[in-house]
């Protein structure tokens, strides 16, 4: 007898990464947003971290707030940090829980992007990602309505990343918001890269910034071909760099980026042999 399939996704984060209490995660997200800005007209994407609330709380909500409420759909776009996957997976089920609520998974939006050898209908990849989930709690707080399309992104070539690109822009309608969740450098022995020697706090930062700096020049740009060669020259383990590159590739040619907010891990734990740093970026027509 075969185990029948999961309609819902459970919470994996859930008194990990935020609060797992349903109050205690519905404030937390309140206070995040209180003072992150207001909704900016012509959003259609944003990019947000997604460490913990803790971490990287703050600058994800800034993204959040400037997207405002009005969605009736989210293409969430995340890499797979732990399932070794060539292409990108979708998830076959009906919704995806967090301690708010469940968050109703759009089924013709699944369908749209299955294309199987490409994007495959895989639930087993998704069981400990935590990159989708970690920005479910905003779209509920803003957009309680708001139907989700989940997308985890793996190793892709060049070229199946313009294809993927060329299934995800159809989707980008006037109700769909693309949230691509990702955060920046991964700095460290932990993480395999040392472009600069972990001597002190602010060296370390220093050298970080100028690196984000660049990379995100060409994220704002929506210059896919740049960001793609700003990886391979300075070797930046950017976890969501495809699902950065796709986005970019999917946007409409007159969109542009804002950079709405920046933070690394030094703020929080003061330590230089392992960083990761984020950004809020924010997509218009």
């Amino acid at each position: 007898m075969t185990t029948p399939v999961p309609r819902v996704k459970e919470p994996h984060l859930a008194g990990r990464a935020y609060p797992a209490a349903r109050e205690a995660l519905a404030e937390a997200v309140r206070e995040l947003l209180t003072g992150a800005g207001e909704a900016r007209p012509g959003v259609v994407a944003v990019i947000a971290p997604h460490g913990s609330f803790a971490q990287s709380g703050a600058v994800a909500a800034r993204a959040f707030a400037a997207a405002g409420s009005r969605w009736r759909r989210a293409l969430v776009l995340a890499p797979s940090h732990f399932a070794e996957m060539h292409g990108a997976s979708v998830l076959p089920m009906d919704a995806y829980r967090t301690p708010l609520g469940p968050v109703a998974i759009d089924a013709a939006g699944v369908a749209a992007l299955t294309r199987p050898p490409l994007v495959r209908a895989n639930p087993a990849v998704f069981q400990r990602e935590p990159g989708i989930e970690a920005q479910l709690p905003f779209l509920q707080t803003l957009a309680p309505d708001c139907r989700i399309v989940p997308l985890l992104v793996g190793a892709l070539d060049d070229a199946e990343a313009v294809a993927l690109a060329a299934l995800v822009a159809p989707l980008l309608d006037e109700g769909t918001l693309a949230v691509v969740s990702s955060d920046l450098l991964h700095y460290g022995r932990r993480f395999g890269w040392l472009p600069v020697p972990p001597t002190d706090v602010a060296s370390v930062a220093a050298a970080l910034g100028r690196l984000d700096d660049a990379g995100l020049a060409y994220v704002v740009a929506c210059d896919a071909d740049g960001f793609a060669r700003w990886i391979a020259e300075t070797g930046a383990t950017v976890c969501g760099r495809r699902a950065i590159e796709v986005l970019l590739r999917a946007l409409p040619a007159s969109a542009r980026g804002e950079r709405l907010a920046y933070a690394t891990s030094l703020q929080t734990t003061g330590d230089p042999e392992h960083v990761v740093t984020h950004a809020a970026v924010a997509f218009t027509r």
